[in-house]
């Protein structure tokens, strides 16, 4: 079952979007609810949590990459899908909102791979500003101005990397697609 075997759903926005992700996730990972209600930016578990799907989002990227490298147009746009998806849900365990979000349209110069790469260091260093560790003896309040700066900078630049391929209406329709087969996934146990 792939993205071939659905149709776009009708009247979705962006907003929308943000919603029936994390309803999904919480289809997928139950108890990641608990966690998500409960977040801690300053919590070392929280902070932990984080930063896996941090790299939720950037093992995506670079399965883009390397779609990208073998020439795999297709493919590498349904791994930038899979990495948008995460980072609506590491968006949602923060406490952002649609709203939050800065949705403005940036031109990108630079390649697709430069592109990628780019995104791949700001989540690096997002991640990088939470620097509480279980070894250490004393913990730090995380630069929420910093943070907050950066992490919003990740979702503009990615979401300026889809739009260089497709609309906005493009997009959701892109992501309804891959909703549908992962709701069909977890309804089948696929």
């Amino acid at each position: 079952m792939n993205i071939e075997n659905f149709k776009p759903l009708k009247d979705i926005t962006f907003e929308d979007v943000f919603k029936k992700q994390l309803e999904l996730e919480f289809l997928y990972e139950p108890q990641s609810k608990e966690i998500f209600d409960n977040f801690d930016i300053d919590c070392i578990s929280d902070q932990e949590e984080f930063k896996k799907y941090c790299w939720r989002v950037t093992e995506e990227l670079c399965e883009a990459l390397e779609a990208l490298d073998n020439n795999e147009e297709q493919h590498v746009f349904e791994e930038l899908m899979d990495g948008f998806n995460f980072l609506i849900e590491l968006i949602g365990m923060y406490g952002f909102t649609f709203n939050d979000l800065d949705f403005s349209n940036k031109e990108l110069d630079t390649s697709l791979k430069m592109n990628v790469l780019d995104i791949i260091k700001k989540i690096g260093l997002t991640a990088n500003c939470l620097k509480n560790r279980q070894w250490r003896q004393s913990q730090y309040l995380v630069d929420l101005y910093v943070f907050e700066k950066r992490f919003k900078e990740v979702f503009n630049v990615y979401i300026n990397l889809l739009r260089k391929k497709m609309t906005d209406q493009e997009l959701i329709d892109c992501w309804l697609l891959k909703y549908q087969v992962n709701l069909f996934r977890i309804n089948t146990k696929y």
